[in-house]
């Protein structure tokens, strides 16, 4: 923890919010020379007050007295990473482990952000998912991100907040039966038209000969694109038709060619040829569902490979806060494998449970494949 006098951060949180006293005390209903004073440490505000300055800044009080969170990188990967793996494993002690660390870090963006994530990456895969609103075990992890995606954003930047909140917070609010309230919170962000204000950013750096900057910009720009457009075509998959899915399957492979590119955004592959392979069957086109499911466990291997190894593209070497790192030390290893196996149970559960597959059964090559991915998941548990 480190700590600042009260003025010192008073003056650190306006400045950064773009404030004058003026406005600061017109929010507060108190004068600019009660402001300028607090700043000057000749006078504290009212204990009534602080809950207010905390609303307007969006800290908490703890935060107002100069006491922050300090949590690296690399142990905040480790809580999610567990949180992960217990909600796989056991929800009950894995709901317990998100709310005890999201009480113990409730002032650390990185970490409640994450362990908000852990929650919802959840919700698709438990008991209660397929009804609307949700219930069950769906429902209590649904409760628990909203809860902390909430937090999470009012962590951030007032008035913008981030996509990485607000768009599982919609998924949530619309799987919980509040579809206005979702579209409401996503509508106003969907881009009509390309965002070229990196490219001119990046202008404006190198004529000012600054090309690191314009290389760093550029570089987050392209990954962040990248990542967008992946993403895009792994919700496309369940909802195309077949010769767009075949195209889908085309485009994602050749954007995945090197495992540098599958780091971008691991899920992509799986999601396509397990839509493929779910699609061949429901057709009854026994090979070419065992070629799909053959090229969903390589997929799945590739994905899990990249979560125990990341394999970074060097293209995006001046942005290492956006790329993998590998595991710092023991505990950041196992929880990954945790992950990793979580990962493989939720397609073996899918290829056990789901009754598209019935008529493969018996079929040597479907059996492997649901061995396969078995029994990898317990060797990253034994590994862990």
């Amino acid at each position: 923890m480190s700590k600042l006098s009260l003025s010192d951060t008073l003056v650190s949180l306006r400045t950064a919010h773009r404030l004058t006293q003026e406005e600061v005390a017109s929010h507060l209903g108190i004068t600019k020379a009660a402001v300028s004073k607090w700043e000057c440490g000749q006078s504290m505000p009212d204990i009534s007050m602080l809950p207010l300055i905390a609303e307007l800044y969006g800290v908490s009080i703890d935060e107002l007295f100069g006491r922050s969170d300090d949590v690296t990188q690399d142990e905040a990967d480790a809580i999610y990473l567990k949180a992960l793996g217990l909600l796989g494993e056991d929800r009950a002690s894995g709901l317990d482990y998100v709310d005890a660390q999201a009480r113990q870090h409730w002032s650390c963006l990185p970490v409640v952000r994450l362990l908000a994530m852990a929650a919802f990456a959840q919700i698709a895969a438990s008991d209660g998912f397929e009804a609307r609103p949700l219930e069950g075990d769906a429902a209590a992890l649904a409760e628990t991100a909203e809860r902390i995606l909430r937090r999470a954003i009012d962590l951030g930047p007032q008035g913008a907040p981030s996509q990485i909140d607000v768009l599982p917070l919609a998924r949530i609010l619309q799987w919980t039966g509040r579809f206005d309230e979702a579209r409401a919170l996503v509508e106003h962000l969907a881009p009509a038209e390309p965002n070229l204000a990196a490219l001119s950013l990046a202008q404006l750096h190198l004529e000012e000969g600054q090309q690191d900057a314009a290389l760093e910009t550029l570089q987050r720009q392209l990954l962040l694109s990248l990542v967008e457009s992946m993403g895009t075509l792994a919700a496309l998959a369940p909802i195309c038709d077949d010769e767009q899915l075949e195209e889908i399957s085309t485009l994602a492979g050749r954007m995945q060619a090197s495992p540098e590119y599958v780091a971008l955004f691991p899920a992509l592959l799986p999601s396509v040829f397990y839509e493929s392979a779910k699609r061949s069957a429901e057709q009854g086109d026994a090979d070419e569902t065992l070629d799909a499911l053959t090229s969903l466990s390589e997929a799945v291997d590739r994905y899990c490979g990249v979560l125990l190894h990341p394999h970074n593209a060097s293209l995006f070497d001046r942005i290492p806060d956006l790329v993998w790192e590998e595991p710092a030390d023991s505990t950041a290893e196992e929880e990954r494998a945790k992950a990793a196996a979580v990962i493989r149970q939720t397609y073996a559960s899918k290829l056990a449970d789901e009754g598209c597959w019935d008529g493969l059964r018996g079929e040597p090559a479907f059996k492997a494949v649901l061995a396969h991915i078995e029994n990898k998941a317990a060797e990253e548990l034994r590994h862990e």
